[in-house]
């Protein structure tokens, strides 16, 4: 696990397919760093897990997810195998996010670098916003309070 600053993003990389109680115990981890880090992306590299119980998935959704956004991560880019297992998986998984109340922006790929240029693309666009409320802020036309 380390930080991308170039990106605002914490890169998490599964070095194996893990069991249900150690997929939770890696994102409660992840969780943890994303707290204590504050960044708002998050760069999953996924590619050495198989499959996913579905035990884990309905956590990761139910649980999960609406914490990462509480801590503050507004986007989340998950790289997976290129195989069509894989694809499936995380579409049905985008699909859950996209429906759940509180969940961060899903970007599911098997290129790295894909990952990696969408994070860094959501990164600008919140930066660009957060300076132009800046600006006019200091303009004095309005408040933000």
């Amino acid at each position: 696990m380390e930080v991308d600053a170039e990106i605002n993003a914490v890169r998490f990389r599964w070095t194996g397919q893990p069991t249900g109680e150690e997929f939770r115990y890696g994102a409660n981890q992840l969780l943890e760093s994303v707290r204590s880090r504050a960044v708002a992306g998050l760069l999953v590299d996924a590619r050495n897990v198989t499959a996913h119980q579905r035990s884990s998935i309905e956590w990761l959704v139910r649980e999960w997810m609406p914490e990462v956004a509480a801590a503050g991560v507004e986007y989340v880019a998950v790289v997976h195998e290129d195989d069509l297992i894989a694809r499936t998986e995380m579409e049905a998984l985008n699909e859950r996010f996209r429906q759940a109340e509180t969940a961060p922006l899903f970007f599911p790929t098997d290129a790295p670098a894909d990952a990696r240029e969408w994070i860094a693309e959501r990164d600008r666009s919140t930066t660009s916003l957060y300076h132009i409320g800046q600006y006019l802020s200091s303009l004095q036309l309005f408040s933000f309070s």
